[in-house]
């Protein structure tokens, strides 16, 4: 064997490589209480492009509106590889629209891509105004839909 060429310092280290542990299996579902936890995720668009001051910067404003909030929020991840913001809180009604809404405040770029804010009971879909609801959805999944490059 060549002993010209080190052996790859990764495996020299501390053996093999595992992937990360899935955000979903970080998050916590439930407070220290047992009651369920609501989720939402935001996009910062770039955010990993951003030099480390920004990103600290950033990251700095959105532990102080999760400090605002004290123990309703229980858990933030911030994915600078992904550029994406985890907040779970607890569920309250328009709570999680709240933290949203804070982060959007001091965050400008930051935007909502998923959690249960849009969620619609069952019972307003079979609702008289069943065609109001059904509308808004296909409008809602047409404006998600990302222009052709």
């Amino acid at each position: 064997m060549d002993d010209s060429h080190p052996s790859h310092p990764v495996s020299d280290r501390a053996g093999p490589i595992d992937p990360a542990e899935p955000l979903w299996r970080l998050a916590p579902t439930r407070d220290e209480d047992g009651r369920c936890l609501a989720d939402f995720m935001m996009l910062i668009p770039r955010l990993g492009e951003c030099p480390a001051a920004v990103r600290e910067c950033i990251g700095g404003r959105i532990r102080d509106v999760c400090a605002t909030f004290g123990d309703r929020v229980a858990f933030a991840d911030l994915n600078y590889s992904l550029n994406v913001l985890w907040i779970s809180v607890a569920a309250e009604p328009g709570l999680a629209g709240q933290v949203a809404q804070a982060i959007r405040t001091r965050v400008p770029e930051a935007r909502l891509i998923g959690g249960q804010l849009g969620a619609v009971p069952s019972g307003l879909v079979a609702s008289p105004g069943r065609r109001v609801w059904q509308h808004l959805r296909r409008l809602g999944r047409r404006c998600l839909q990302l222009p052709a490059s």
